[in-house]
């Protein structure tokens, strides 16, 4: 639409975990997000992130909390992989200055 904001959601992905399986991790952050907070009404453009490890996530998350930004956090029990990716809402203006600390991946 003309003249309508473009709506972004963010997913946080840990690098220390082989490509292939940073790709499925995404796929099932952002299928958590989408059950949590419902298909947005306009099109969102998708921002991959990286982070080194779960405590960078976590770190990540830390900082999306008290930002007030919400997220689904997916948690892989195979290979004791643990905490491995997270999708925020679909955000819009100011909710992504947030974002240009970090790194695309």
């Amino acid at each position: 639409m003309p003249g309508a904001e473009i709506l972004h959601t963010y997913v946080f992905v840990r690098t220390d975990i082989p490509f292939a399986s940073q790709a499925v991790q995404v796929g099932h952050a952002c299928l958590e997000a989408g059950a949590r907070f419902g298909r947005p009404a306009a099109a969102a453009h998708l921002v991959l992130l990286g982070v080194p490890s779960e405590a960078a996530l976590r770190d990540g998350l830390a900082r999306l909390d008290a930002e007030g930004i919400r997220y689904a956090l997916f948690f892989e029990p195979d290979d004791g992989l643990g905490f491995t990716a997270a999708c925020t809402e679909p955000l819009a203006g100011e909710g992504r200055r947030f974002f240009r600390r970090y790194r695309l991946r």
